[in-house]
This record gives C-alpha cells, sequence and structure tokens, in this order.
C-alpha cells in the first residue's frame, strides 16, 4: 500500500532555473524522469511568468508569486535581474515558500554573479550552480539537453 503525505505537509518536486529569456539551466527533481521535456516545461513557465506579470502590470498589480495546479500542487516563480527560478511543490500553498523562492533567485545571482555575466553557453560552466541549487533544495540534478541551447547568443 502506498502512503501518501499528509495534507499540510509541503514536498518540493521539481525546481526549474532559466535564464532570463527562458533558457533553460538547471532542472532538479525528487521524481524519475518522466515523458515531459524539463526544457520546453521550464520555458512554458518562462511564458507564462511573462505573459501574467506584463498582464497584471498594465492593471497596476505587482508580479505573480505562484500559481496554483490541480488540488495540491502549486509553482511558485521567483524573478531576478538574469534570472527565473520555479519551484513545483505539493501540499498546502506557503507564502514562506514563495518568499524563500523569491530570495534565493537573488541570491544565485549574486553568489554566482561572474559565472552568469560571462557565460557563453558552456554548460559545464553551470554546474556550480546546479550543484549548489541540489544542496540547497536537496534534490538530484536532472541534465539540461544540448539542444536546448542552439540558437542562445551570448
Amino acid at each position: 500500500m502506498v502512503e501518501l503525505p499528509h495534507p499540510l505537509r509541503r514536498t518540493v518536486e521539481h525546481v526549474y532555473l532559466t535564464d532570463s529569456g527562458g533558457t533553460p539551466l538547471v532542472h532538479l527533481s525528487r521524481t524519475l524522469p518522466s515523458d515531459k521535456d524539463p526544457d520546453l516545461v521550464a520555458s512554458m513557465f518562462t511564458a507564462i511568468q511573462n505573459f501574467m506579470d506584463d498582464s497584471f502590470h498594465s492593471m497596476g498589480i505587482g508580479d505573480v508569486r505562484s500559481i496554483e495546479m490541480g488540488d495540491r500542487h502549486h509553482v511558485a516563480f521567483g524573478r531576478g535581474h538574469a534570472l527565473l527560478f520555479y519551484v513545483v511543490y505539493r501540499g498546502r500553498e506557503s507564502n514562506h515558500l514563495e518568499q524563500r523562492v523569491i530570495h534565493f533567485v537573488h541570491d544565485v545571482e549574486n553568489r554566482f554573479a561572474s559565472i552568469l555575466r560571462d557565460w557563453n553557453g558552456d554548460m559545464d560552466r553551470i554546474v556550480p550552480i546546479r550543484d549548489y541549487l541540489a544542496r540547497e533544495w536537496d534534490l538530484s540534478p536532472r541534465e539540461v539537453r544540448a539542444e536546448a541551447l542552439v540558437g542562445h547568443t551570448a
């Protein structure tokens, strides 16, 4: 018998890090790979966040911080100057987690400023960022495919 998690407990299932244009940099996951391409998922989150932010800013409302998916899944959004960060989690909505995501993306930008500033599309240079995210969020890395970087300009 499979034990279901307590509905009030939050479990981070995926984190995605992209550059501000939506180029996938890091995907970490608690689960086995699915049939869904994580690069496409990361790009979709970027498009959703950009659309919602543009729409709500024109109405005088601030940035989107999270969205709900289904009964118990949420996506928390973090926007930095050069990076976008997405955390998919299961459980009750959490303002604390949303704030952590917002602060965390700025921490990553500050901590890895030299890597990000000089990044030329070489994914080997992103490994320290990936490893830092894996430690901080206690998740396993999923490789970003090289095809996602075709057309990336430094």
